[in-house]
């Protein structure tokens, strides 16, 4: 019997990166972040007349032909804070609560931001 060593190591990848293949995440404060295959890859800070990352995780999730997983969440509480910080505690709220912390999901072919996504920014910036 082969086994296809690419396709073991993508399902490995995968069960060990609960992001997802493509991934942007926003924080209460505006700053994003977006990572391909678990790895953290740029932020930007739209209220420093930086652009959004949003249409760039999507482009890139749309020519990936892969979902692209958005998460709004609060602003870690410490000063010092990393984005590996962030992504801890996505993970912690998937194990502790998996119904609690559901990713807005981007279909490669979907045209619009998802609308509970958008509210969901909103009610983070006030």
């Amino acid at each position: 019997m082969t086994v296809n060593v690419n396709k073991v190591a993508a399902s490995q990848a995968k069960a060990d990166n609960p992001l997802g293949q493509c991934c942007h995440i926003t924080l209460s404060n505006g700053v994003e972040a977006l990572y391909l295959n678990g790895e953290f890859i740029t932020d930007a800070e739209p209220a420093d007349g930086v652009p959004s990352l949003l249409p760039l995780a999507r482009s890139i999730a749309r020519a990936s032909d892969c979902l692209l997983n958005c998460y709004a969440v609060h602003e870690p509480k410490d000063e010092e804070w990393a984005w590996n910080d962030v992504v801890d505690e996505i993970q912690q709220r998937k194990r502790d609560e998996p119904e609690a912390l559901v990713p807005y999901v981007f279909t490669p072919d979907s045209p619009d931001a998802p609308r509970g996504f958008l509210t969901k920014l909103l009610a983070l910036r006030k």
